[in-house]
C-alpha cells in the first residue's frame, strides 16, 4: 500500500512540474518584415533585443524575413523594437537603417534594401 501511495505522490508531482510561461501581463507578439540574408543576419538582428527590458523573445526567420517579437508593451513599444533592429543595419517594414551602419555589415549581409 505505500508502494502505491508512494507512486501516485511521485506521478501527481510530474505533472504538476509542467513548463511555466514566461508571459506577463500586458505581454503582446507582434510579426513584421526585417530584411536580410543569411544566418549571420540573424543571429545580429535576434541578438540586437537581447536584454532589452520588455522583449521576452525575438526570433527571425531567414526563409520569409519575418520576426516575431514577444514583449511587453507598458515597457518597450514596437516602434522602440524596430529602431533597435535598425541601429544594427538592418531595414524593418518600418524603419531604415543609416546608410553607414548598413555598409558596415558583412558582405554576404548586404541584402537588396527595399525602396
Amino acid at each position: 500500500m505505500k508502494k502505491v501511495v508512494l507512486m501516485i505522490g511521485v506521478v501527481a508531482l510530474l505533472f504538476s512540474c509542467g513548463e511555466e510561461s514566461t508571459a506577463q501581463v500586458g505581454d503582446v507578439t507582434e510579426e513584421f518584415t526585417v530584411y536580410g540574408n543569411c544566418g549571420m543576419c540573424e543571429k545580429t538582428i535576434e541578438s540586437s533585443l537581447d536584454g532589452i527590458k520588455g522583449v521576452s523573445s525575438a526570433d527571425w526567420n531567414k526563409d520569409n524575413d519575418q520576426m516575431t517579437v514577444s514583449f511587453n508593451a507598458d515597457e518597450i513599444s514596437l516602434d522602440d523594437i524596430k529602431q533597435k533592429i535598425a541601429d544594427v543595419g538592418y531595414d524593418s517594414d518600418s524603419h531604415r537603417a543609416k546608410d553607414e551602419v548598413y555598409n558596415k555589415l558583412h558582405g554576404c549581409c548586404q541584402y537588396d534594401r527595399p525602396e
